[in-house]
C-alpha cells in the first residue's frame, strides 16, 4: 500500500509538472504572438502619463496607465510592421497637454506615410463645448467617424488666470515673495488684481501660437483654407450632420460599425490588438545604434 501511494504522488507530481510547463510555454507563444492582419487598437480618451517612477507606490498607482512614450514607441514599432495592417483610435475629450497631442499627431502621420490606414472614432468632440485638442489630434488620421449623436466642438481659444489679491486683502492677509522680472508671473496669482501688460502679452502670445497651430494642422489635414477654417470657427459647433456637410468628419457610424467595416478592410482573419499589448509581444523599435539617456522632468 505505502508503494502504491509513493508511486501515486510521483505520477500526479510528474503530471502537475508537465501541466505548468506547457501553461508557460502556451503563454510564452502567446505573448509573442501578433496575428499576421493585425489592426492597432489605441484608447486615447485617457489621461497619458509623461513616465512612471520607479518607486513601488507608483508602480501601484500608475500600473493601468499608459505613457506618451508607450504610444509613441507602438505606432513606431508597427510603422514597419508588415503584420498591421492599420490603426483605429478611439478619441474623446482627450485630457493631454499640446506638446502631448502633437507628438502623437507626428507618429500618426508617420504610420500613414507607410500607406497604412489610420482611423479616428469619436463619441463626440467636445459635448457642446470646445473640442479643439480631441479634434486636431483626430486630424492626424486618414479618416475620422463620429457617432450619429455627438457633435464637433470647433471654436476658439480662452485662456483665463485667477488672482485672489482682493480675497487675501479682505482677509487681512499679505503676500511676501519675489518676482523674478516681469514675464515670470506665477506669482501674480497673490500679488495682483488683473492681468499685468506683461502677463497678458504672454498670454496672449501663448494662445495665438496654440491657435496658430491648430489651424494649420486642421487645415493642411482636411484640405481648407485658413479663411473656411475661421468661418467653421464662427459656425460651430457642429451637430453630427452638419459636421459631415462641413466636410469635418467623414461619416457618421457607431463603434461597432467602424470595426466592422476595418476587419473587411484588412482582410479575412484581421484582428485587433491593443497597443500596450502589442508593444508587449512585438517590442520596442530602435533596438539599435547609440544609446541615449532620456531623463524626464515632470512638474509644475
Amino acid at each position: 500500500m505505502k508503494k502504491f501511494l509513493v508511486r501515486l504522488f510521483v505520477v500526479l507530481g510528474v503530471i502537475y509538472l508537465m501541466t505548468v510547463v506547457l501553461a508557460l510555454v502556451i503563454v510564452a507563444g502567446r505573448k509573442g504572438h501578433v496575428p499576421s492582419k493585425t489592426i492597432l487598437e489605441a484608447d486615447l480618451q485617457h489621461p497619458l502619463v509623461e513616465d512612471i517612477p520607479d518607486t513601488p507606490t507608483s508602480k501601484v498607482m500608475l500600473s493601468d496607465r499608459t505613457t506618451v512614450r508607450d504610444v509613441i514607441d507602438a505606432i513606431d514599432r508597427a510603422v514597419d510592421d508588415n503584420r498591421v495592417a492599420g490603426m483605429v483610435a478611439k478619441i474623446g475629450a482627450v485630457p493631454m497637454g499640446m506638446a502631448q497631442v502633437q507628438e502623437i499627431r507626428d507618429a500618426v502621420m508617420r504610420f500613414r506615410a507607410k500607406k497604412k490606414f489610420a482611423v479616428a472614432f469619436a463619441e463626440t468632440f467636445g459635448e457642446f463645448g470646445p473640442g479643439n485638442g480631441a479634434y486636431y489630434l483626430a486630424t492626424a488620421f486618414d479618416q475620422i467617424n463620429l457617432q450619429p449623436s455627438g457633435d464637433v466642438g470647433l471654436t476658439g481659444l480662452m485662456l483665463e488666470s485667477p488672482f485672489i489679491k482682493g480675497t487675501l486683502d479682505k482677509l487681512g492677509m499679505k503676500f511676501h515673495g519675489d518676482h523674478r522680472y516681469e514675464y515670470k508671473n506665477a506669482l501674480n496669482l497673490f500679488t495682483e488684481t488683473k492681468y499685468t501688460p506683461a502677463h497678458k502679452e504672454a498670454m496672449t502670445a501663448l494662445m495665438n501660437s496654440w491657435f496658430n497651430q491648430i489651424r494649420d494642422g486642421i487645415c493642411q489635414a482636411r484640405e481648407i483654407s485658413p479663411e473656411q477654417f475661421m468661418a467653421l470657427i464662427d459656425r460651430g459647433p457642429f451637430l453630427g450632420k452638419e459636421a459631415v456637410d462641413a466636410k469635418l468628419v467623414d461619416g457618421l457610424a457607431y463603434r461597432d460599425e467602424v470595426y466592422d467595416q476595418l476587419k473587411k478592410k484588412a482582410g479575412d482573419g484581421a484582428e485587433f490588438l491593443y497597443l500596450n499589448k502589442y508593444l508587449d509581444r512585438a517590442g520596442r523599435p530602435h533596438q539599435k545604434g547609440k544609446t541615449v539617456a532620456l531623463v524626464y522632468g515632470v512638474g509644475g
